[in-house]
């Protein structure tokens, strides 16, 4: 088992939220294409909120900005803060895309897209992350100022 002093034991769900940042970052891509995908009723309240472009923006800064902090983790004592929010941001946009896809299906009576049931599962991970970031702030003492690390067992 390793040793929790070394930066690469510290969280066990590092390949979940690199799996989370690269799905963000594709849909996020997705969006960017010249195809129209907000066309379809199940992206009206989406369309109604900002445009299809704005939304892969906003998405693809947040999994490049997750993406950063996930490379340095480690490095530097305070990154698990930085894997946290970048979770916790992770799973509002999770949240945010799955519900208001739902809303528009239910207020225009359409069908939700076979792909719908990935958005909760991705949002239920992420909530995971922020668990195990938390945890490892805990552990790494990131919250505090210049005490010594904890070792908890």
């Amino acid at each position: 088992m390793p040793s929790g002093n070394n930066p690469t034991a510290m969280n066990m769900t590092r390949s979940t939220e690199w799996l989370l940042t690269c799905a963000l970052l594709a849909w996020g891509a997705n969006m960017l294409r010249p195809e129209s995908f907000f066309d379809q009723p199940v992206y009206t309240i989406m369309n109604d909120l900002m445009s299809e472009t704005r939304w892969g923006m906003c998405t693809v800064i947040v999994a490049v900005l997750r993406g950063v902090g996930l490379a340095i983790n480690g490095w530097w004592r305070r990154t698990p803060v930085i894997r946290f929010i970048g979770a916790w941001v992770g799973g509002l946009c999770w949240l945010a895309i799955g519900f208001l896809m739902l809303a528009s299906s239910y207020s225009l009576n359409t069908r939700l897209p076979a792909g719908f049931f990935w958005y909760p599962i991705f949002f239920t991970f992420e909530g995971w992350c922020v668990l195990a970031c938390g945890y490892d702030m805990f552990k790494n003492g990131s919250l505090s100022a210049g005490v010594s690390q904890r070792h908890v067992s």
